[in-house]
């Protein structure tokens, strides 16, 4: 047996003594049954390879677990594996923390499997019940590795220790002006004060504050952790509902009878939230609709946003949030647009500059004529797709361009003299092809 697997098997010989004993230890104490160098020892630690095995307790000793009911082999393998492959809770020195992390991961699944689950009508409440419990084990093992495990019990009452509240965890980890901060309130608000309300009709308003806070609460996860909450190749995460259209009070009241006026009360009072706050971190925003992204016609896929880029990617995503006229942003048929084009190069160049990158004439000047549009166009591929520069109105089969596409033009055709010589002869081979 090598060297290195001799004190791997000394180590968990002392780790299952001192398991099954229950005794604490210190780094001194395995450097003195293994033989390692206290480096080596600590290099384990540091990497999270020893913490399915090793916690370390409030009094700066060590614990050991998980040992009894395996063999070295898979001691050994286990070990192997984690220098590739990161577990839940490497990098917590608490047990306590490294539980509360499994159960927070576990209860926020459930939540999104329920609330994914097509054979359930009213699911929001069961949502919101489990939703905040595992904010509530997350927050509470961050407080543990910051302060330590006493740090989230109150005083002993009837022999029986006492954990703080969800909301004293939330002032204790979040800043004042968190918007995150802000949905997670919100939604405990829903579980003390409405959870009887929280019916199917709402969960088009309600949905959106889930979606933002399951976002949020997978930015955190995998900060804190350094693995990720759910795996990307998952479909975890909520189906946001894109319209919100409430029945009205009367037949609301069929159906709910007094209570009706108290819930439509309540979805006025979250769909102003919404639209005060116009910020993806506390919930979608209500002129913003997400839909599964599919491939277009011509073949090129369009993505929204990735589960995995949080609250951050769905900000860049959404830039814009309410729909436009297309004429108006892009108000330019092809003509118009090739006359602009030269208006705005004469404007700015002289014909003796305007020689050296333009390559058709009319008359003596040099011009930009159609067949150069359409070279540049068919170059930069503008017609595949609706997008910034080009749009297509196909009850007419029209083609409209930005203004931003005719900067776009004039900026590359200036910048290098050879640019719409090479567009025009790709786009004649093209032709001839």
């Amino acid at each position: 047996m090598a060297a290195t697997n001799t004190r791997q098997r000394k180590f968990f010989d002392f780790l299952k003594q001192h398991e099954q004993s229950g005794k604490k230890f210190t780094v001194n104490d395995v450097l003195v049954a293994t033989g390692w160098k206290e480096s080596t020892f600590k290099s384990y630690l540091a990497k999270g390879q020893l913490s399915e095995f090793v916690s370390q307790t409030d009094d700066n000793k060590l614990e050991a677990s998980n040992c009894l009911n395996i063999t070295f082999k898979q001691f050994e393998k286990k070990l192997s594996q984690s220098k590739h492959v990161q577990s839940l809770g490497h990098n917590c020195k608490s047990k306590l923390a490294k539980a509360l992390l499994r159960k927070a991961r576990d209860n926020m699944l459930l939540a999104l499997e329920l609330y994914n689950r097509p054979s359930l009508e009213n699911k929001t409440d069961g949502f919101v019940m489990l939703f905040c419990s595992a904010w509530e084990q997350f927050l509470k093992a961050t407080l543990i590795e910051k302060d330590g495990e006493a740090s989230i019990f109150r005083n002993v009452k009837n022999g029986y220790k006492e954990t703080i509240s969800l909301r004293e965890a939330v002032d204790r980890c979040f800043d004042a002006n968190d918007k995150a901060k802000d949905n997670l309130l919100k939604i405990i608000e829903l579980r003390d004060k409405a959870v009887h309300l929280l019916i199917p009709e709402l969960q088009g308003i309600t949905s959106r504050y889930f979606q933002s806070g399951v976002f949020n609460f997978s930015s955190r996860f995998e900060e804190f952790c350094e693995v990720p909450f759910i795996n990307t190749s998952n479909v975890g995460m909520l189906s946001l509902v894109g319209d919100f259209k409430t029945p009205p009070l009367a037949m609301m009241k069929t159906i709910y009878g007094k209570a009706a006026t108290d819930i439509l009360e309540l979805a006025s009072d979250l769909s102003q939230a919404v639209e005060d706050s116009d910020d993806v971190a506390f919930a979608i925003p209500l002129n913003v609709t997400l839909q599964f992204a599919r491939k277009g016609e011509e073949g090129t896929q369009i993505i929204l946003a990735k589960a995995e880029d949080g609250v951050p990617g769905l900000q860049k995503a959404l830039t814009i949030v309410k729909s436009v006229d297309a004429e108006k942003t892009h108000p330019y048929k092809q003509t118009k647009a090739i006359e602009l084009i030269n208006q705005r190069l004469t404007e700015k160049f002289t014909e003796e500059a305007l020689k050296k990158f333009l390559v058709a004439n009319k008359g003596s000047r040099s011009t930009f004529n159609t067949n150069c549009f359409q070279a540049i166009i068919h170059k930069l591929k503008w017609k595949h797709s609706n997008n910034k520069y080009h749009h297509c109105l196909k009850s007419t089969n029209t083609h409209l361009y930005s203004d931003e596409a005719l900067d776009t033009i004039i900026e590359k055709i200036s910048s290098n003299d050879k640019y719409l010589a090479k567009c025009k002869e790709d786009y004649g081979k093209r032709k001839i092809h």
